[in-house]
């Protein structure tokens, strides 16, 4: 868990302190709505298919565990009572299971693993599991449930694959000496969109599962991440810094016209599409770190 907090606290660092600026389609930030209120640094909010849950990895102290909020928000609760680290949980399309990733803590140096669990937090299962010490993290579920794509270094350098939910099958999709991480599955399944660095800074890429042809969906003066599609697969949601700090933009899946949805100084990271069609993300616009949602659909 320490070593994932200073990767992404090291990043963060590194985009304040670019203000690079590029011009981008703008416009009033839509209406939107707090739903957590503790301030604690907040992770990957996903809903469940059927829109009644909320999952996010909260950080408290020198702990990070999944959480899960219902709508209504009168109810919320850990998904587990472990005390591993764990965070980057995804659901399953049926919602019953999220498969997510782990620390177990080893002197000075995190091994990361990719699990499965039902919703009711029994029912552990293993996914992308290592012998020797690497890091498979942020993890995602095909639209069909039968595969879940995820990053590794398990080969040396940080490439994408997929594995099957019992975790056999595994295939590597990428190869580069660049870093590729925090993939997302189409809603067609056919493609995969992630963030890779094999240009110079982050930018948006999508990989074609059938003939493993890269195409690069973005190029901004900036760090472009956390790709997210939305249902129809029409628009992709991510985090960019081109406008001088973190903000929510959208494009289309194709990487034309980026609109930029959040217009608040600070940073807005992690954004998550819910069943409705309203946009989800982490910011620390009121303060602390909480997840907020937009009031109504982000077309």
């Amino acid at each position: 868990m320490q070593i994932y907090a200073r990767k992404f606290l090291c990043r963060t660092g590194v985009l304040i302190l670019c203000t690079l600026f590029a011009s981008t389609l703008t416009a009033a930030e839509p209406a939107v709505e707090r739903l957590t209120h503790d301030g604690l640094f907040k992770q990957r909010p996903v809903w469940s298919p059927d829109g009644h849950w909320l999952c996010f990895a909260r950080h408290k102290g020198s702990t990070i565990y999944l959480y899960l909020r219902s709508a209504d928000g009168k109810t919320e609760k850990r998904l587990t009572d472990r005390t591993d680290p764990e965070y980057d949980a995804h659901f399953s399309p049926d919602g019953k299971r999220l498969v997510f990733a782990f620390d177990k803590t080893s002197p000075g140096q995190g091994d990361l693993e990719v699990y499965s669990i039902g919703i009711d937090g029994k029912n552990l299962q293993p996914v992308a599991v290592n012998d020797t010490l690497s890091h498979e993290e942020y993890p995602s579920w095909s639209p069909d449930g039968k595969w879940i794509t995820f990053s590794s270094t398990r080969d040396g350098n940080q490439e994408l694959y997929i594995v099957r939910p019992d975790g056999k099958e595994m295939q590597r999709l990428t190869n580069n000496a660049a870093l590729d991480e925090h993939p997302a599955w189409s809603p067609d399944g056919k493609k995969i969109a992630f963030a890779t660095n094999r240009w110079g800074d982050f930018e948006l890429a999508t990989c074609d599962l059938a003939t493993k042809t890269i195409t690069r969906l973005t190029e901004s003066r900036g760090l472009d991440n956390y790709p997210a599609w939305s249902a129809d697969g029409k628009t992709i949601a991510f985090t960019s810094n081109r406008t001088g700090d973190f903000e929510i933009f959208t494009i289309n899946a194709d990487g034309t016209s980026p609109h930029n949805i959040s217009q608040q100084r600070g940073i807005d990271n992690f954004p998550s599409w819910g069943p409705d069609g309203r946009l989800t993300w982490v910011s620390n616009r009121g303060g602390g770190f909480d997840v907020y949602r937009t009031v109504g659909v982000v077309e």
